[in-house]
């Protein structure tokens, strides 16, 4: 097995790449990622190193707060943890440094019926997260299963999150 599992070229802007690695020997659900980033145009070249809990899966850029500096996302899938998605967020700013935005965990009474199976998109300028969850109906004392919907916003490096409601997606 090669030392790096996953490696991703992230074009934030023209001249600043983004090189995302996850290595790890021995184990494919606990390692370390590496950001190289390559700034061509202002011969900068720095690097970001962190500790990595699942899979990584994919990594992308853009400007979710659109104040001019681009964040990079990395999307890991916890192995042990129902496929529990992991994130880490660093926001790239004019000197060069990347400075780690806080992801949000998922609350107590949402982690308590989380089933993972998560899914990641962009819509009208937000991150939409949708995974699988199981609730109990009163009557019939059951387990149901279906889907639950977050919405996630950036504002001054910090995120907002909100459960979207059923009658919510009606109104769209």
């Amino acid at each position: 097995m090669a030392p790096f599992r996953f490696h991703k070229a992230v074009e934030v802007k023209p001249g600043l790449t983004l090189d995302v690695l996850s290595w790890g020997r021995g184990t494919d659900s606990i390692g370390g990622y590496l950001i190289l980033r390559s700034d061509s145009s202002h011969y900068s070249y720095r690097s970001i190193t962190g500790e990595l809990k699942g899979k990584m899966v994919d990594s992308w850029g853009m400007d979710l707060d659109t104040d001019g500096n681009p964040e990079i996302f990395i999307q890991a899938v916890s192995v042990e943890n129902k496929g529990e998605l992991n994130m880490y967020v660093y926001e790239y700013n004019e000197s060069g440094s990347g400075q780690q935005i806080r992801f949000p965990e998922l609350s107590s009474s949402t982690k308590e019926g989380y089933l993972g199976g998560d899914s990641l998109y962009i819509k009208d300028g937000k991150l939409m997260r949708e995974f699988q969850f199981s609730s109990e109906e009163a009557s019939v004392k059951t387990p149901v299963k279906s889907v639950k919907k977050l919405e996630y916003s950036l504002r001054n490096n910090s995120f907002q999150v909100k459960e979207v409601k059923e009658e919510d997606q009606k109104k769209k």
